[in-house]
């Protein structure tokens, strides 16, 4: 067992790969994670701002923790993203 201390270890040099997870629950329902929700929001995000010759304006309804945005944003030729939250 090696702890997370600045001990030179391979857990000490890459905590994000032994940190706890975070998990955002709702009604007792897992919704999003640390490390899960990169898949779910990039399959949903990348084929519609890829399709689209020129995006400049995206509207996200319902964005929630903010990931979809966040995959949103990695976009360049975007001008204004706005988020309404439902």
């Amino acid at each position: 067992y090696k702890s997370l201390e600045d001990d030179g270890s391979y857990e000490s040099l890459h905590p994000e790969f032994f940190a706890p997870d975070h998990v955002l629950l709702l009604d007792g329902r897992v919704q999003s994670t640390r490390y899960g929700d990169a898949p779910y929001h990039e399959s949903i995000v990348h084929p519609a701002m890829i399709t689209h010759p020129n995006p400049k304006r995206v509207a996200v309804i319902g964005g929630g923790e903010g990931a979809t945005v966040r995959e949103i944003l990695k976009h360049s030729t975007l001008e204004k993203v706005v988020m309404i939250e439902i």
